[in-house]
This record gives structure tokens, C-alpha cells and sequence, in this order.
């Protein structure tokens, strides 16, 4: 008989999880009329830094699950701020040559039209599996304005497993490209 797994809600900014694992599927989830993109950016143990994202962005590429960085995005859904059933997942197959990994969500929509708007005003959510069937969930709550939300981090620089850390911070696009390793590629 199997054994099911119990889910870890991590829910207030700050709380961690380590995630004894080397392979997780993100997913971000939401079913409004918004078109919400998920990104992963990272910084590599030799000091290279990049990011995994959508390639409807100019220089967006969607990963190889193969080859390094060993993250892929799956497909950039809720185009055109499409509501329904919207998801979109990132696959991460290899998290030893990363020192840290951030999960990120960009709200294109409003980001484009200029308008500040809080991440709490949508039903955003992040799941995070792991290859044993663990889950974590990190809710896209944060009321504070902006149009970058770090969701997660995945800090990999103790031995003993990555470590989850709920950020749910808010960020202005300038201090996101300058402060997230990697994110600076989108400005270019």
C-alpha cells in the first residue's frame, strides 16, 4: 500500500523547508483574467548566473532538463490575460551546481500596462514537489504593490539539502534586475 505524503503550507514570509531532493517540479497556478509568468533565476557554484523563462521575452529560453541549468518551463500560458485553469511548471533536475535558485513570478499584464497592482488581488499559488511525492505550497498573497514577486528561494549551500525559504517579496523591476542573480537578462 502506498503512503501518502502530507503537504508543507509554507505560508508566512520567511519559513523554510529543506528539500532533501534533487529533482522538483514548481508550478504556478491561478485561474484569473491576468497573464502571470513563471521564471526561475539562478547562480551557479562557478559563478555563472542566468534564468529560465518564457522565450515569448526577448532572450527567454525555456531550459533544458539535460543540460545545464537542468530547469525547463513547460509552456507560457494565460497569454492575452486569460482566465481558466492557468498553469504553467518549471521542472528542476539537478540542483548540485547551484548555490541558490530563485522562484519568481512576473504579472506581464500589468507590468506592460503600467499599473501597480497587488499579487494578493489574484489566486495565485506555488507548488513544489519533490521526487519522494512531498509537496510545499507557497501562496501568492503578498498586498503589497508591484509587478515582480520573488516567490521562493532555493538555498543549496548546506549539505545537508536545498533549503525552501518562502520569500513572497514584492519587487520594483529595477531592484529585481539588480538585486536576483541572473535577472538582469530580462532588462537587455
Amino acid at each position: 500500500m502506498s503512503e501518502i505524503k502530507s503537504k508543507v503550507v509554507l505560508k508566512q514570509k520567511g519559513e523554510e523547508a529543506f528539500v532533501p531532493v534533487k529533482q522538483l517540479m514548481v508550478q504556478l497556478k491561478w485561474t484569473q483574467n491576468v497573464d502571470l509568468d513563471i521564471m526561475a533565476f539562478y547562480k551557479a557554484k562557478d559563478g555563472r548566473t542566468g534564468g529560465v523563462f518564457s522565450d515569448q521575452f526577448p532572450g527567454g529560453d525555456k531550459g533544458d532538463l539535460n543540460a545545464f541549468p537542468f530547469i525547463q518551463l513547460d509552456q507560457d500560458a494565460g497569454v492575452g490575460a486569460t482566465g481558466g485553469e492557468n498553469e504553467e511548471t518549471l521542472r528542476i533536475t539537478k540542483l548540485d551546481d547551484m548555490t541558490e535558485v530563485y522562484i519568481c513570478t512576473l504579472n506581464y499584464t500589468d507590468a506592460s500596462a503600467g499599473k501597480e497592482v497587488s499579487f494578493a488581488d489574484y489566486d495565485g499559488r506555488v507548488m513544489v514537489m519533490d521526487d519522494s511525492g512531498s509537496s510545499f505550497e507557497v501562496p501568492l498573497d503578498s498586498t503589497d504593490k508591484g509587478h515582480v514577486v520573488v516567490i521562493a528561494k532555493i538555498d543549496t549551500s548546506n549539505p545537508i539539502g536545498g533549503k525552501l525559504i518562502n520569500e513572497n517579496r514584492v519587487m520594483a523591476l529595477g531592484d529585481f534586475f539588480a538585486q536576483i542573480p541572473g535577472a538582469d537578462i530580462l532588462s537587455k
